[in-house]
């Protein structure tokens, strides 16, 4: 293994004290829990312990610090039942430092006690830990949230699928990732999970169905391409189930050489302020801000991007369409605004981003989705 230069090991110190100073604005030194390895991945998350009252919730600051230009996705483990856990954001790119936070919103039903509350971040095909302590005290008089839908987000699978790359040549490799919660963003272990890959022309190249998820709700797969591959857009399709949960599938593409058809990729979806900035919890008559951030790695796409919301009790509040135009290789952040009133439910709210290519009415179908939640505190 290599060993950091005195210059990579001083540019870590620098990002890491910046990242430090941003997590402590406008408070006092709170110590960290830390965890590193060989490859000189650096996870902190502030602060390591929260006390709060059933209903209430709870955040943290977590700052990752890779030496290298590293994709990073996040996963909590331990979250107390009937309660919520929020990335924002839930993934990105350490270059080499990331920043996100977590927000666990309880509910009345949280039952009263400490939890041990794990933070995991992937990074190139490794895990790495940092735990936090929650003690939940019983629900004050005044409920501050109120998670109505959450036993019923326990119960449903969310899963995401990425490759390793998004273009590739003949006779290369594909590794598969995917990654499987449950909709309180608790990882789920032990998931059977199923991978197809089809090419440009519907055959099959590779299904499997013998996968499992790993303790962080992590599974891994390859294909190989042969050299005489053919060019155009590859479909990655991939389901998990488990009992006692609602079965879910997904979807990603991935171009070999060049593509004659688009291949879009919704690279994030989130919560925030008018500027982009992310956030997980808004109060009634804050104005939400949606942002959805979408790559096209083949053909010029001219098609649909809608983006929906649903309150606590799965009542859609917000559907909004957009007719959109990627040329090859463009990424494009989209954003939408609304205020919920005075009548608005509290709770977590669901955001499904779907990108189509062409109006539904029109014969059109679904190229990819997303998913992400935010909380609504009073």
């Amino acid at each position: 293994m290599r060993t950091p230069t005195r210059m990579e090991t001083l540019t870590t110190l620098i990002l890491f004290t910046a990242g430090l100073s941003a997590l402590q604005a406008g408070g006092t030194l709170t110590p960290f829990v830390s965890a590193d390895n060989t490859n000189q991945v650096i996870l902190h998350i502030q602060p390591s312990s929260s006390t709060i009252n059933a209903g209430a919730f709870a955040k943290f600051g977590i700052l990752l610090v890779d030496n290298s230009t590293s994709e990073v996705s996040l996963v909590a483990r331990g979250v107390p039942p009937a309660s919520v856990a929020i990335f924002g954001p839930s993934g990105g790119v350490a270059n080499p430092a990331f920043n996100s936070t977590l927000t666990i919103v309880t509910s009345p039903d949280t039952p009263t006690g400490t939890y041990a509350v794990t933070a995991v971040a992937i990074v190139n095909s490794g895990e790495f830990a940092a735990n936090v302590t929650l003690q939940v005290l019983a629900a004050s008089s005044v409920t501050e949230v109120s998670t109505s839908t959450t036993a019923s987000f326990g119960s449903t699978l969310v899963m995401a699928v990425t490759t390793d790359q998004n273009l590739y040549q003949p006779n290369s490799t594909v590794n598969i990732r995917g990654q499987v919660t449950d909709g309180t963003g608790n990882a789920v272990a032990g998931a059977n999970v199923s991978v197809q890959v089809d090419g440009p022309n519907g055959a099959q190249l590779l299904y499997t169905n013998n996968l499992e998820t790993d303790h962080a709700g992590t599974f891994e797969t390859q294909v190989g391409l042969a050299s005489t591959s053919l060019t155009g857009t590859y479909t990655v399709f991939a389901s998990a189930a488990k009992s006692e949960y609602s079965s879910t599938t997904t979807r990603t593409t991935f171009v070999v050489g060049a593509s004659t058809t688009p291949s879009v990729i919704i690279r994030a979806v989130y919560a925030g302020d008018s500027a982009g900035k992310p956030s997980s919890t808004f109060t009634v008559g804050q104005t939400i801000w949606v942002w959805v951030v979408i790559q096209n790695i083949g053909a010029t796409f001219q098609g649909v991007v809608w983006i929906q919301i649903r309150d606590p009790n799965g009542v859609p509040v917000q559907i909004q369409i957009h007719i959109a135009t990627l040329e090859a290789g463009q990424t494009t952040k989209d954003g939408i605004g609304f205020t919920l009133l005075e009548n608005a439910t509290t709770g977590v709210y669901t955001i499904n981003a779907l990108v189509s290519d062409k109006l539904i009415s029109q014969g059109g179908i679904f190229l990819t989705s997303a998913q992400k939640q935010f909380a609504l505190v009073g």
